[in-house]
Parts: C-alpha cells; sequence; structure tokens
C-alpha cells in the first residue's frame, strides 16, 4: 500500500513540474527584430558630409522587450532611437548617421557597426554592419 501512495505522489509531482514548464513555453519573452541587419551606403562623398539611413527595430515577443543599450564601433558613427521598453508588437525607427568627416584624411571602403543589447534572451546583442565607400573631397 505504501508503494502505490509513493508512486502516485511521485507522479503528482510530475505532472505538476511539467505543467510548470509548459506554462512558461506559452508565454515567449520580448524578441527583438531588425528591418536589416546591413546598411550599405554606398558611395559617400566626403564633402556633403554625413549620410543617414534609418532601419526598423520591432517586438515580435509576447512580452515587453527592454533596450539596454545602442552604441556603434567608432565615433563617426551615430544612432538615434527611443530607448523605452517596446511592448509586444511595437515598432520604431533607428536613424544610424556616418560622418565621413571625422576621418577627414581617411577615404574608401569603409566598415563600421551598430550594437544593440536587449532583454532578447535568444539574442541578447543584434549587430547591424555598416558599409560604404568614402569618395575623398578633391582639392584644386
Amino acid at each position: 500500500m505504501r508503494r502505490i501512495f509513493f508512486v502516485a505522489i511521485l507522479i503528482g509531482l510530475i505532472i505538476v513540474a511539467a505543467g510548470l514548464v509548459l506554462k512558461n513555453i506559452d508565454r515567449p519573452d520580448g524578441r527583438l527584430v531588425v528591418s536589416s541587419s546591413l546598411v550599405d551606403f554606398g558611395d559617400i562623398d566626403q564633402s556633403r558630409g554625413a549620410v543617414e539611413a534609418t532601419v526598423e527595430v520591432s517586438n515580435a515577443g509576447g512580452r515587453t522587450l527592454e533596450i539596454y543599450r545602442l552604441s556603434t564601433s567608432c565615433g563617426c558613427t551615430t544612432v538615434q532611437m527611443d530607448q523605452s521598453p517596446l511592448l509586444p508588437g511595437d515598432k520604431r525607427t533607428l536613424t544610424i548617421r556616418f560622418d565621413p568627416m571625422v576621418h577627414p584624411d581617411e577615404s574608401g571602403p569603409i566598415t563600421r557597426a551598430v550594437y544593440m543589447q536587449s532583454s532578447d534572451p535568444e539574442q541578447p546583442e543584434v549587430i547591424i554592419d555598416i558599409t560604404g565607400n568614402v569618395i575623398p573631397t578633391t582639392s584644386l
């Protein structure tokens, strides 16, 4: 009789544990999605100054997504975006700006990066690659 009682309690505990696991599966976390992981500025005329592009950022998850940090690989590249929490389904615009005059003596191909850190457990950091080709200012 004790053995039957012990097995019944053990089965009950297993069912409760399985229910808790399934409950967490049904409650997905925030998911960071960007419309493009590459921004190519193409040819950048240095004499015209900074160039800008935008990328759409959204939360495709079932919970609020926290944006912890936005940063870039170089001071010549800056980003702007409202960093308040993104509710499920929310979207906003990330503006990326590259200024070739920060390095006036450099020209040719460039590669930079934008880093977005968030509460997305599957990809806590998203990287957006930046490319272009700086055409130097010609002096007469």
